[in-house]
């Protein structure tokens, strides 16, 4: 199809036209070498059959889905009393009725659907990813796509979130496919809204179709976000009330705020309150003291390093690459959430396949220092802890990402050097993946 002399003068028109490239022999072979390895690490790192911290002996929150859908199903109400232990539904009442398909089938069978559902879905991310940035669809590309879904599994946001049977992987695929359609697509920004619907981390894409001036997605996007708080109030009424009301921002509801495993902003402060033992900030509670900071001291951080990735991301977009643009804000997104768990940065998955993108392509050796950093920072590292740290008398390794890694019972020179890196390291590694783009985006506006 032949362009308009409009759209060869727009970059992101002109990136969905761009002939599609191969995956060489050479990467297709490392790839598939690397995912044995990851394999590997999975059954000696950490034993499949370890009780509790095995990959596969977990699943909580697949648990909570089906209470939650327990609940909608027996007309139980979602938010009054936890639904699964001490453990309460923080979702949206339209994921609530989502999940009652939870409900129809015995635990086993649902857990094995959801692990596979899972594992799909990585790959099918992986390969809208390779889409997205003009690979072609090929065998040879789906075969790197699986060897690849394989190698993140390693990855501290994919591994908990197999480990938890968690749903964020989904979320990110919605939006990844629906806004690396073609600006015509059909619909193009209703899944955006599909799934704020579920869980409220992905509306930062209202945000960010506004910044980008995607009107027509936008307006779709809030449309669908609006369409399920309308079903939710349709079905559950009072629980839509109870929610919107005052549960959607209770942020203690999630877990304490200053868990080391919250890699937002707040989390990070939260942390660093708490290890510099600032009292006037912490909060009694039933089972511990935990810190929260004060709404402003958030704001005056969170702020800055919210608008430095959108900016990223509106000059990736106006450049015309889309994939890069849509990661800078998924992970802006993680970056604001008053709460963010690890698995809240599967955004490192779109990461890893752009930074890979941009070694493959480079002519300098210098250019893989991007995906091994990457790599680097959202590795699922093991520890074993002998009566000491955040988990106590573990029996066996456990699969932790770089914010666990030993605090306590350490030189005090270490932990004032690697307690403030620990708490924002996900942080740091979004921090640096806008800045590397606003840079690149500089030098080639001024490149003659």
């Amino acid at each position: 199809m032949t362009m308009t002399a409009r759209e060869r003068g727009n970059p992101a028109i002109a990136a969905e036209s761009a002939p599609r490239q191969d995956i060489s022999t050479t990467a297709l072979g490392i790839a598939v070498l690397a995912a044995v390895a990851a394999l590997a690490w999975h059954v000696s790192a950490i034993p499949l059959g370890s009780p509790y911290y095995g990959l596969f002996n977990n699943d909580v929150d697949q648990y909570v889905y089906t209470a939650g859908g327990e609940a909608v199903r027996y007309g139980v109400s979602l938010y009054d009393t936890p639904v699964f232990f001490d453990m309460e539904f923080t979702y949206t009442p339209f994921a609530g009725l989502l999940f009652v398909v939870f409900t129809f089938a015995v635990p086993a069978v649902a857990k094995a659907l959801w692990w596979l559902a899972i594992m799909a879905a990585l790959v099918a991310l992986v390969a809208l990813c390779l889409r997205a940035l003009q690979y072609r669809n090929s065998t040879r590309t789906w075969v790197f796509a699986l060897a690849l879904a394989v190698v993140c599994t390693a990855l501290e946001p994919v591994r908990s979130t197999i480990w938890l049977g968690q749903i964020n992987i989904f979320l990110v695929l919605l939006v990844v496919w629906d806004l690396t359609r073609p600006r015509a697509a059909k619909l193009r920004g209703a899944a955006v809204g599909l799934a704020a619907g579920i869980k409220l981390t992905p509306a930062f894409f209202l945000v960010y179709l506004a910044c980008t001036r995607q009107w027509r997605a936008l307006g779709l996007a809030a449309a669908a976000f609006a369409g399920t708080v309308g079903i939710g109030f349709l079905v559950r009424p009072t629980d839509s009330t109870t929610y919107w009301g005052r549960q959607f921002d209770a942020t203690g509801r999630v877990g304490p705020v200053d868990s080391p495993a919250n890699q937002s902003v707040n989390g990070m402060l939260a942390q660093l309150l708490r290890f510099y033992e600032v009292d006037r900030y912490a909060v009694p509670s039933p089972a511990a003291t935990v810190y929260v900071p004060p709404t402003w001291m958030w704001l005056a951080v969170a702020l800055p390093l919210v608008a430095l990735g959108l900016t990223a991301a509106v000059r990736a977009y106006r450049s015309g690459r889309i994939l890069l643009s849509v990661t800078l804000a998924g992970m802006a997104s993680a970056c604001a959430s008053p709460f963010s768990w690890g698995h809240h940065w599967v955004w490192f998955v779109p990461l890893l396949v752009l930074a890979l993108d941009r070694a493959r392509t480079s002519r300098t050796l210098r250019a893989w220092t991007l995906p091994a950093l990457v790599v680097l920072v959202s590795f699922c590292w093991w520890w074993n802890y002998p009566g000491r740290g955040p988990i106590r008398d573990a029996p066996h390794p456990i699969g932790l990402g770089l914010f666990m890694l030993p605090r306590e019972d350490v030189p005090d020179w270490w932990a004032q050097l690697a307690v403030p890196f620990y708490s924002s390291c996900y942080l740091l590694l979004y921090v640096a993946a806008a800045v590397y783009v606003l840079r690149a985006s500089r030098s080639a506006a001024t490149r003659p």
